[in-house]
Formats: C-alpha cells, structure tokens, sequence
C-alpha cells in the first residue's frame, strides 16, 4: 500500500519535515516498508524494517564524503589539469545527492529550498574558478547533514521505543488447534493462545493460565501486573511467565492499542504554533534570500562599487548563509522530542499543539471517581447493634451475591462463609431482599428500610435489616490512588491551584478532597454543571487542564485548555482529551508540565541559536569578511548545534 501523498510541496504531512529529515522514516515517493499505508506515523508507532539499511545508507554516505575528502587533499600536491579533475570529481562526490535533490525539487515546481541553495552557490563558486572552494564547501556540508540525520534518527529511535506496542499476528484456537492470524481477523468471543515471551494481541479475559505481564511500554510502570483467571489484559503487554488463553473482548480496531496508535498519528498531525509559524515563515523567508542575493550580486558592480566576481561571490556566500534549515529541522524535531518523552513516561499528547499549550497552565482540575480513587468499591467496616459485626457482614454478602450493583459486588466478595440465599429480589437503586439461614435480609438504602417501615439511626451509604429489624451498617468508600496525593502536592507546586470537579454526593467527595488536600471541592455537578464550573474557574485562574475518566467528563475534557483523560476510562473520554494519561501514577501529570515547558523553553532556545549565528554570518558577509566556510559554519553548524541541543530534552527531563 503506497501513500502516494505523503509529501505536500515537499514536506511530509504527518510531520512536516523534507524527505531527508522526515520523521515517519521513508523516502520521498516510498511506501511504508511495513505497508501501513495512509496516515502512517511510522516513527511514533513502530519501527521500521529498513532501520537496519538506514545505518547501511548513512555509513556509504560518510565513505563517499571521506573518498571526496581524500580527493580534494590529494590536489594540493598536484596541478594543472589533474588538480581540477580531482577537485571537480570530490564535488561531485560530495554533492551529487544534494545535486539531485535540487533537480527534482524544480522539476516537481519546488523553487526555493536549501538544496537548491547550496547548488547555486557551489556552481557559481565553480563557474568564478574556485575549484577547491566548491568541493570543500559541500564535503564539509555533507559531513554536517550526515550528523544531523544520525541525530534525527537517534531521537525518532526513541520515539519508536517509546511506544513500540502493535503485534503482527494473534494465535487464534479453534477446536484445540492453532493457528496464527492476523489480529485484525479475530472476533470478539473467540479463544487466543499467548505464549511466553510474545506480546497480548488483542485485549482480553483470560480463561486459562496465571503469568506476570510487563505493561511498561503501554503504562510507563516497570512493575509487572500478575493476571490469572478472570482478570482483563490489555493488548501490548507482554507475557513473561506463564502461558495464557484469552477470550477476545474487543477487536483489534478498538483495542487499547489501537486507541493509543490513532492518538500517536494524531499528535503528527497538530503542529504547534511555533512550528506553524516557521512553516509558513519559511515559505516566504527563501525566496526572499535569492532576491535579496540577486541585489548583493548586481547593484554595487553597477554603481560602480566594486568588480562582479567580489560581489558575485559575495552573493553566494550570502545565499549559503541564509538557508533556513536550522529553524525547518530542529523546531518540528524539539516537540517530537518532547512528544517521545511524555509518552515514554506516561502521558500521550494527541497533537504537539497541546503539549504546547500545557507550560503555563495556572490551574488543574480533577475529577474524583476513577481518577482520584481507582473507581473500585471496598468494604471499609461494618458496624451491627444485633450480631458481631463479621456475621453481619456474612449475612449481607450473601444476600447481594446476585446484585449487579458496583457496592454491592464489593460487599458480595468480602465474606460469604459459605452461605446460600435463597429468593432473591432487587429493588432497582435501592437494594436487595433474600432469605439467608431462613432469615428474611434487607441490604441497600434507608429508602428500602423505610418501604419496609424499619427504621435506622446511621449515615452509612448500606444498611441492613433482619427479620424486620436493624441489624447494623456497612460502610463502602473507593479506595484513593496511593499516587494521588503526591501528585496533587507537585500540581499544585506547578500550577498553583488544584480542586475537585464530581457528581458525586458532597460528603464523600469532600472526604477525598482532605485526604489528597487539593483547594476546592465541587460536587454533586452534572456533566453542565461540570463545565460550567471548569469555564468559572478558567475565567478566575486562567489557563486550566482537566483530568477525567468518564462519559460524563467529556465536555469539560473537550472545553479545557489542555485535557487528559485516564486511558483505562470511557472510550468518549478518551476522544474528547487532548491526552491519555496511560498509567495509574498520577505523579505523571505533574512530570508532563515540567516536560512541556522544558520543550517550549528549548524550541525558543533553539530559534534563538540560529537566528544569533545567521546574524552574525550575514553581517560578516555583508562586509566581506566571511568565505564560503564560515557560510557553511553559520549553515551547518547551526543546525548540528540546534539538533544536539534538542537531544539535551532527553536529560533535562530525567525524573531526579
């Protein structure tokens, strides 16, 4: 499958980079070597098979400059003829590609580009005699763009490792045989057999088999999950110990994996505002250099200021000067970076325009059920004024083995003693009756007790009654994430504000606001209220992140400036957030804002660098003090300094 339309006036769509540099790791005209077609994002979802005949291609490319190089130092000891063959043919050597590129930029209409830049320059400088000038420009500009490609492909590495998650075939059984397929041709229902060592295809129950799984390229959390009958795997993990059998919950197009690699194509497409800016800066910014070195070449000669070879070499120095590849490669390569890092530690930005729009952030605003707390009910104690407590808690678990309800399945698994209930009847939102050891059981809210014309002097969430009388209470509460205070604590050392957004009932989240001690505490909202409240606080702070998990949070997590839904959450969540928060350690989302602004921080550094040494280059030109190596130096140089200072983002940003 070949997309044919990858590159757009010479720039590649996904990550608007030239072919050279381009980030999603084909040539120019070539298809995807694993064959994913349109809208591949290779560089960012997985690595590709020429990797190995990139390191191929990079080395003959450093033996063709190191042969030119030979060439133009063997002339010194030679003259005449001999002397300008030998310099002539280290050009070639060192230039042809660069040659070639500018050729079929103008025959495919694309005018002005550094390619072309660098050919007139050299040209001229050959057409003026400067043999030796010529060759040594584009060796030295080889051995530069070589640096560069190295880094490149250094940091899109790492965005591949980063993650590196999509299997290529699921061992489908069927009858008891094996067989393997692709992922995408198996249905939900059927049984799929993983192995040890092997990656989890699709996501999962597992119906056979016990195995510690390594989620860390999926969650960034380098503790194994252990997983035994019963329990839900995602796809990406990978299987460490023990053979597992999977019963197939979704398909492959709605896994967790794919969820995550379609918001990794997306985060290619959204560019930042200051990589639009030197987009658009760039288009303009080129043309403008010829003009302006088609001036330098022609007016002082004509008024008389000087001979035209002077200025006609001057404007050459000029034109290499000015190529604007500095800026063009190292802004899109910085959010890249910035993009590998968050998603290698947890936080998957949909688009590098969010990451953009994190630094700054004057407020951060959590929802409570499944993001604070892990959105899993656990029995807390019960109280009894008629039995001990552990036999009323026996008692009620019984009762609700039936119940479909979230509190009721936690108090079913806490202690059954094997007991039976017999005639067992739900009341929708209010609780259960069952005849339990020939006792006649209520579990569930006041409002059943009172149906039931019993009475009860407690403010538990569950009450229960026997035979017609209050027994005792049992107390249901959702346990806190152990992450969460710690990264309330550094939000609020980021941002300077933190408060809750819920719908839940006004004491229980108040309890969690204490616990995890954010600033303010808003509850019983519905999801308008929810925005509302998010649009109030925004108006007062200023710029603001939300973090949610449910179908309820997708409007304020569309409506806030940066939103980041929990990727174990809702599917509506996850397309409404801006980011995927892809781990339960909640110390993530503080670590993304410091990364953010490291990024930002190093993008403006990094315009900053180049536009100092272009200046300074161009002012030396100007008066006629810069050859063609210092040209080369102001060009090269500063690409190859703003590139390696973009890789310093992998440090800065270590967790100390």
């Amino acid at each position: 499958m070949t997309d044919k339309n990858r590159f757009i006036d010479g720039k590649c769509r996904y990550c608007g980079m030239d072919p050279r540099h381009c980030l999603c790791g084909s040539a120019e005209g070539e298809s995807c070597s694993l064959g994913c077609g349109d809208g591949c994002s290779c560089a960012t979802s997985h690595t590709h098979a020429h990797t190995g005949g990139e390191n191929e291609t990079e080395w003959k490319q450093f033996a063709l400059i190191g042969t030119a190089a030979g060439l133009l130092i063997g002339s010194i000891f030679l003259a005449g003829t001999v002397q300008t063959v030998l310099r002539l043919a280290a050009y070639l050597l060192a230039g042809y590609e660069v040659l070639l590129r500018a050729g079929r930029g103008l025959i495919k209409g694309r005018f002005f580009d550094e390619n072309l830049l660098m050919s007139i320059a050299t040209i001229g400088a050959i057409v003026l005699g400067d043999f030796a000038e010529a060759a040594a420009v584009m060796i030295f500009y080889g051995v530069g763009e070589g640096l560069q490609e190295a880094a490149v492909r250094s940091s899109r590495r790492r965005i591949a490792d980063a993650v590196e998650l999509r299997p290529d075939h699921a061992r489908r059984l069927e009858n008891g045989e094996e067989t393997q397929v692709k992922p995408e041709e198996v249905a939900v229902g059927e049984t799929i057999l993983v192995k040890v060592g092997e990656r989890v295809p699709l996501d999962g129950e597992v119906l056979e088999g016990e195995s510690l799984l390594d989620v860390s390229a999926l969650t960034g959390e380098p503790k194994p999950v252990q997983v035994k009958r019963g329990a839900e795997v995602s796809a990406g993990a990978v299987n460490t110990t023990g053979v597992l059998t999977l019963r197939v919950t979704r398909p492959a197009a709605e896994s967790a994996t794919s969820r995550l690699l379609r918001a990794v194509e997306d985060a290619t497409k959204n560019k930042p505002a200051v990589e639009r800016f030197i987009t658009k800066f760039s288009r303009y910014y080129t043309p403008a250099v010829i003009g302006a070195a088609v001036l330098v070449a022609v007016l002082p000669p004509l008024l008389g200021a000087g001979a035209w070879s002077e200025w006609v070499h001057r404007a050459l120095i000029f034109l290499v000067i000015s190529c604007p590849c500095a800026l063009v490669l190292s802004i899109p390569l910085t959010f890249f970076a910035g993009l590998a890092i968050t998603s290698r530690n947890g936080v998957l930005f949909k688009g590098a325009d969010a990451l953009e729009r994190l630094p700054g952030t004057k407020a951060v605003v959590l929802d409570k059920t499944g993001t604070l707390t892990e959105g899993t009910f656990v029995v807390q104690r019960a109280e009894s004024v008629a039995m001990p407590a552990d036999e009323l808690l026996a008692i009620a678990s019984a009762a609700e083995q039936g119940s479909l309800h979230p509190a009721a399945a936690a108090i079913a698994k806490s202690d059954t003693r094997g007991r039976r209930a017999n005639d067992m009847r739900e009341f929708a939102g209010m609780g259960v009756s069952a005849e339990v050891d020939g006792k006649r059981v209520l579990v569930g809210s006041r409002a059943l007790l009172e149906q039931e014309g019993i009475t009860a002097d407690s403010d538990a969430s569950v009450l229960v009654a026997v035979d017609g009388k209050y027994a005792g209470a049992i107390y249901i509460g959702d346990r806190i994430r152990e992450s969460a205070k710690p990264a309330i604590e550094e939000l609020y050392e980021e941002a300077g504000y933190t408060a809750i957004l819920t719908g839940d009932a006004e004491a229980a989240a108040k309890a969690v606001g204490t616990q995890v001690d954010v600033d303010e505490v808003f509850a019983a909202l519905q999801p308008a209220d929810k925005l509302r409240v998010m649009r109030e606080i925004r108006a007062k702070r200023g710029k603001t992140m939300f973090v949610g998990d449910g179908i309820n949070d997708a409007p304020v997590l569309a409506g806030a400036d940066v939103g980041v839904a929990v990727a174990s959450g809702t599917d509506m969540a996850a397309e409404a957030a801006d980011a995927l928060l892809l781990t339960s350690d909640l110390t993530r989302l503080p670590f993304a804002i410091r990364a953010a602004k490291e990024t930002v921080r190093t993008a403006k550094e990094n315009i900053g660098i180049a536009l100092t040494i272009k200046t300074a280059a161009l002012v030396l030109g100007a008066l006629g003090l810069a050859g063609m190596w210092v040209a080369v130096v102001a060009d090269v140089g500063a690409a190859c300094i703003c590139v390696l200072h973009t890789l310093t983002l992998f440090y800065k940003t270590r967790e100390k």
